[in-house]
């Protein structure tokens, strides 16, 4: 039986224990940021959204119904605030039509990945990620890098599944596009 430590905590919180909040903290500011880092690109705002994440979930603890995991909750709120910020800082972008190609794609993200070696591998997937689109960054370090499913990724960004599944898929196809001409290009 594995013990749940965010509903311990949340109580604790909730009861009136402010220093109790430390521990969403600690538990989820990595993946938080790394969440922000894919959507805004600045270390500086990247650090900003997640405080300001942190600060909206404590806020809304009481709101939160717990009919998901707490850390799908705040990663939504990470979404969300990365989201503002890019509307106030950066403009938000349209994205195009998805196409029917995703199986071959999913195939040549992979082959693309396997060109170079390990340590050369992740600076260049690094770079990739920093020039892609911030959702689509965002969609393919969570379902990649961090391993969530799709419904995990819906849970995160509260986004609809067929938005999910366009984003990666016009994801994958952007990485690719990006991940081989950087490639051509050294």
């Amino acid at each position: 039986m594995t013990i749940d430590y965010d509903s311990i905590y949340l109580n604790k919180v909730l009861d009136g224990d402010k220093e109790a909040f430390r521990y969403f903290i600690k538990e989820y500011q990595q993946m938080g940021y790394s969440i922000a880092i894919s959507m805004v690109k600045s270390h500086q705002d990247a650090e900003d959204v997640t405080q300001n994440a942190f600060v909206r979930a404590y806020k809304s603890l009481r709101s939160f119904k717990r009919n998901s995991k707490f850390s799908s909750w705040f990663y939504k709120i990470v979404v969300n605030e990365s989201l503002k910020h890019i509307k106030k800082y950066q403009g938000i972008r349209r994205y195009s039509e998805i196409t029917n190609q995703h199986n071959e794609l999913e195939s040549d993200f992979r082959d693309a990945v396997d060109i170079i070696d390990l340590s050369e591998k992740k600076i260049a997937i690094q770079e990739a990620l920093e020039r892609m689109k911030p959702k689509e960054a965002l969609v393919l370090k969570l379902y990649y890098l961090h391993e969530l499913s799709l419904s995990e990724l819906i849970d995160s960004t509260g986004w609809s599944q067929s938005n999910v599944k366009i984003l990666l898929h016009r994801a994958r196809k952007s990485f690719m596009s990006i991940y081989i001409n950087q490639n051509k290009e050294n």
